[in-house]
């Protein structure tokens, strides 16, 4: 029975992930089908079924990140009930902003003052681990690799000084951001499509190991 369920969880996952394949392919190409007369409108009810999949799965999405807020507030309040009052501070501050959203009907201005400065202490703290994190480097090991990893990692802290004097020193910061960096975010994301493809494919043959049973 357990892998007759396994592999019937297996078709299901194959057979919905070939629809939404084909219903997506199909109806953002209308010109597939010859651009004959019509065309439009088969290729607007060929992708309806994907229309309707994906927002299945944005709603099962949607629910899941209630209920790990919801998880979230009942360890929080377990944990303020017991005197922490680092909970207490949490809820206090989730209950606060939300009657800050729902009393001035959808400002995000109060979001934006707490996490913009957030953000750029966790990026300042970023740059310095990266600069401790070069230094450590080259105390264990000092080859060439370590040290263009601190060499980068300072010209890019100096470049972001505001100061007449390291215009040079920005230049270059500017271009390692823009060429090697940015080929290097978009390898990483190459890497993550193809990871996502190999699972999609894994998922649709039944090789899976939640499939499989």
């Amino acid at each position: 029975m357990r892998r007759v369920g396994g592999g019937m969880s297996a078709f299901v996952a194959f057979a919905v992930g070939v629809a939404t394949i084909l219903s997506l392919l199909l109806g953002d190409n209308p010109a597939l089908f010859g651009g004959q007369a019509g065309s439009e409108e088969l290729a607007r009810r060929l992708a309806l079924p994907g229309d309707v999949l994906l927002r299945l799965v944005v709603i099962v999405v949607a629910l899941s990140i209630v209920i790990g807020v919801a998880n979230l507030l009942f360890v929080h309040v377990g944990r303020a009930a017991r005197g922490a009052f680092t909970s207490a501070v949490v809820l206090a501050s989730f209950a606060f902003t939300i009657y800050w959203y729902v009393s001035r009907r959808g400002d995000t201005s109060l979001l934006e003052a707490v996490q913009v400065p957030i953000e750029s202490a966790l990026a300042a703290l970023l740059f310095l681990s990266l600069t401790l994190g070069g230094a450590r480097i080259l105390q264990k090991r000092a080859d060439i690799w370590g040290l263009l990893f601190v060499v980068v990692a300072v010209i890019v802290l100096l470049g972001s000084i505001p100061l007449a004097e390291l215009a040079p020193v920005k230049a270059l910061s500017d271009w390692l951001l823009a060429i090697p960096v940015s080929a290097g975010a978009r390898a990483i994301l190459l890497g993550i499509a193809l990871g996502a493809v190999v699972a999609g494919v894994r998922a649709l043959l039944g090789q899976d190991r939640a499939f499989r049973g």
